[in-house]
C-alpha cells in the first residue's frame, strides 16, 4: 500500500516572492520560507511561533518529518513532500536500502517517536484538567504552573495559552463529539430525559442550560437567555418543543424541571394542563425539599434546628468542649454523613445530636464542666421538652430524608421503577412512627401527596410501578386506576408504533404466561437483577414489550442539580455585546467540551461510589 503524500505547499501561500514571505492557511500567519512554515505546523523549535489550529494530526505528521530529516532518514529532494505512512514501515526499508545509514540514527527516530506519544499524552492530560473544571486558559502561561510542571519532571513541553485555544482544544471537541454520539445512539433504546437547570445571574438574566440525561450517561446540549420571553409561556413552550425536536421526539421520554416557581413553575402548568407529546416532572430532590419546608410549616417546629445547630457548633468548634464530650462518649464524635443536597444538613445533624443526648447530658453533668460556659445550651440539653420535640421532628422527616438519601446512594439512575414503592414506604414509615394514630401522621400524608399530585407524579411513575417485576408479582402489588391510566397513557406516548401488540403481550406479562411463567417466581425477581436486566434476560419472547419496558425504566426521577453544573462559563458565552463571531465560536466550542467532560466524570464518579 503506498503512503499518503503530503504537500508543504498546501497548508501555505507565498504573499511576497522578493523576501519569500509565507503565510500559513491554518492560523494566517506570515514567516519567512516554506521551512520555517514547517517548524510552524510541527511546533517544533523555539524560534518560531506554533500553529494553534492545526489538526493533531497534521501537527505529529510535520512533527515526525522534521525529526525524520535531522536524524538523516530524508534526502534534501522532499522538501517540499513527505510522506504519511507506517513510520516504522519507512524507516525499515530505508535503512535496508542504505548501508551509509548510522544504526544509531534508527534509534534516534523511535526515542523521538516515543518521546511524542508521551508528549501527546502529558497534553491531553493538562487539557482534560483546563477543560474539565473550567480553568482560565491563560493561566497556563503563569511562571508559577510552568515551574509546577518542571517540578513533576518528565521532560515533556508545556502546552501554552496557544495550544490550549487552538489544536489542543480542536482535539478535545473532536473527542467529545464522539463521546456525545455514542450516548445519543443508545437513545434509540432507552430513551432519555431532558433536565432543565435553570437560574439568575449576577446580571439579573433568566438563563437555563438542557441536559440530556440516560442510562448510558448525561450529555450537555445547549445553554439560553430566556429573559426576554419568560412572561411569555407560549414562547417558552416553543422554546422547549424545538428543543425536543431536535433530540428526537421519539428519544424524548420526559422532562424533568428544577424549579415549581417562575417562569420554569408556570411552564410546568401549561405542560400538566394538556395532553403533550413528553410527560413533565420536578425534580426528586425539589420535591422532597418542598415536602419538608411544608411540613416544617404544619408542625411548627419553631426554632428548634436552629437550636441543635448552635449545639452541633458549639461542641465541634470549640476543642475542650470536644475533648471533655469525647470522654464522656467514649472516643466517639458527632459526625454527620456527608449529602449532595444542602437543605438534608440540617436534619442531620438533629439525627446525630438525638443520638448523642446521653452523652450531652453526661458531659454537662460533669464536675470538668466550666458551668460558666455554654450555661443556655447546658440548660437547653437538660431540657426533657426539647428533646421530645427533637424526636417529634425526626418522626416526621427522617423517613423522607432516608428515602431521598436511597435514591442518591442508589447504583443507578433510573428511578422510575421504584418511586412508587418508596413514597408508599415513606408514607408507612411515618405512620409507624406515630404507632399508626391516624390523626397523628394523616396531615403529613397529605403535604406528601399534595406535592406528590401537583409536582412529582407523571404516568411514567405508574407505567414504572407496573412494569418492576419486584414490585408487580408481590402480593402488595395494587392495580388502582392512578396506575392503570399512568399506563395506558405511557403506552400512547411513548410506544409510537406496536402498541396493540404491546396490549395483548402485557396480558401475558400480567398473566405470568410464556417466557414470563419461570421469570415471575421469587428466586428470579427477589432484587436479584435490576428491572431493565430483568426485561433484557427474560423478555426476549416479546420484543415489542420489552423494548417498551426498557425505555420506561431507563428515565431518572432526579434533575440536574445533581450534577452541579458551573454557570459562569454559561453566563460568558449567554452575553451578547462586545463578542466577535471568532470568540463566540471558541467559546460555544469551550462551552461543549467542558460541561461534556464534566458530566462524563460526574458519571464515573457517581460509578465508583455505588
Amino acid at each position: 500500500m503506498s503512503a499518503t503524500v503530503i504537500d508543504i505547499h498546501e497548508h501555505g501561500i507565498r504573499v511576497d516572492k522578493k523576501k519569500s514571505r509565507v503565510k500559513c492557511n491554518h492560523c494566517g500567519k506570515e514567516m519567512n520560507s516554506f521551512n520555517r512554515l514547517k517548524h510552524h505546523l510541527g511546533a517544533v523549535g523555539t524560534d518560531v511561533t506554533h500553529c494553534d489550529q492545526v489538526s493533531l494530526t497534521l501537527r505529529e505528521t510535520f512533527r515526525t518529518m522534521l525529526i525524520e530529516e535531522k536524524s538523516g532518514h530524508t534526502t534534501p529532494k522532499r522538501v517540499g513532500k513527505f510522506q504519511m505512512g507506517n513510520s516504522h514501515k519507512r524507516r525499515k526499508s530505508e535503512d535496508s536500502s542504505s548501508e551509509s545509514v548510522s544504526p544509531d540514527n534508527g534509534n534516534v527516530a523511535v526515542e523521538a517517536d516515543k518521546q511524542n506519544l508521551l508528549s501527546n499524552k502529558a497534553h491531553k492530560c493538562i487539557g482534560r484538567f483546563f477543560y474539565e473544571h473550567c480553568v482560565d486558559l491563560s493561566a497556563v502561561d503563569s511562571p508559577c504552573f510552568k515551574e509546577m510542571m518542571m517540578a513533576v519532571g518528565g521532560g515533556q513541553k508545556i502546552p501554552d495559552s496557544h495550544d490550549l485555544k487552538g489544536w489542543m482544544l480542536q482535539e478535545a471537541l473532536k473527542e467529545a463529539h464522539v463521546y456525545v454520539k455514542k450516548i445519543k445512539d443508545s437513545w434509540k433504546i432507552t430513551g432519555c430525559s431532558i433536565l432543565l437547570d435553570a437560574w439568575i445571574d449576577p446580571k439579573g438574566r433568566d438563563l437555563v442550560a438542557f441536559v440530556a440525561d440516560c442510562p448510558a450517561g448525561p450529555v450537555y446540549l445547549k445553554s439560553i437567555d430566556v429573559s426576554v420571553i419568560k412572561n411569555d409561556v407560549t414562547a417558552l413552550l416553543s422554546l422547549v418543543n424545538g428543543l425536543v425536536e431536535e433530540v428526537g421526539v421519539r428519544n424524548v421520554t420526559q422532562i424533568i424541571a428544577c424549579s415549581t416557581s417562575g417562569w420554569v413553575g408556570e411552564l410546568g402548568k401549561l405542560f400538566s394542563g394538556h395532553d403533550r407529546e413528553v410527560f413533565w416532572s420536578v425534580s426528586l430532590s425539589h420535591c422532597f425539599e418542598l415536602m419538608l419546608v411544608n411540613i416544617r410549616k404544619t408542625r411548627s417546629f419553631g426554632d428548634i434546628l436552629d437550636k441543635v445547630n448552635t449545639i452541633w457548633e458549639f461542641i465541634n468548634n470549640n476543642p475542650s468542649v470536644l475533648k471533655i464530650f469525647r470522654d464522656h462518649s467514649h472516643g466517639k464524635d458527632i459526625t454527620v454523613s456527608s449529602s449532595e443536597f444542602e437543605f438534608v444538613r440540617p436534619y442531620l445533624i438533629l439525627k446525630s445530636i438525638f443520638k448523642a443526648k446521653k452523652y450531652l447530658a453526661a458531659m454537662f453533668a460533669s464536675s470538668d464542666w466550666n458551668k460558666e460556659e455554654g450555661i443556655a445550651i447546658s440548660n437547653l440539653v437538660n431540657d426533657s421538652s426539647f428533646w421530645e420535640t427533637v424526636e417529634n421532628i425526626l418522626n416526621c422527616t427522617y423517613p423522607l430524608i432516608h428515602g431521598l438519601l436511597l435514591f442518591s446512594n442508589a447504583d443507578n439512575n433510573q428511578h422510575v421503577g421504584y418511586i412508587y414503592d418508596t413514597l408508599d414506604g415513606i408514607k408507612e414509615s411515618i405512620a409507624k412512627k406515630f404507632n399508626h394514630e391516624k390523626q397523628h401522621y394523616i396531615t403529613l400524608w397529605d403535604v406528601i401527596d399534595d406535592v406528590w399530585n401537583k409536582h412529582l407524579h407523571n404516568p411514567l411513575h405508574a407505567a414504572g410501578y407496573y412494569l418492576n417485576p419486584t414490585s408487580f408479582y408481590s402480593t402488595d402489588f395494587h392495580l388502582d386506576p392512578e396506575v392503570s391510566s399512568g399506563l395506558t397513557h405511557s403506552l400512547v406516548h411513548v410506544a409510537k408504533e406496536g402498541q396493540i401488540k404491546i396490549a395483548a403481550q402485557l396480558d401475558r406479562y400480567r398473566l405470568g404466561k410464556d417466557c414470563f411463567n419461570e421469570a415471575s417466581q421469587p428466586d428470579q425477581i427477589s432484587g436479584i437483577i435490576s428491572p431493565i436486566d430483568w426485561w433484557t434476560e427474560k423478555a426476549s419472547q416479546h420484543p415489542e414489550l420489552q423494548s417498551f419496558a426498557i425505555k420506561i425504566l431507563s428515565q431518572t426521577c432526579e434533575g440536574a442539580s445533581r450534577y452541579k453544573l458551573k454557570r459562569s462559563l454559561a453566563e460568558k458565552l449567554l452575553l451578547t455585546e462586545g463578542m466577535s463571531h471568532c470568540e463566540r465560536k471558541h467559546l460555544e466550542e469551550l462551552a461543549f467540551v467542558h460541561y461534556n467532560l464534566h458530566l462524563q466524570s460526574c458519571k464515573a464518579k457517581l460509578s465508583e461510589e455505588q
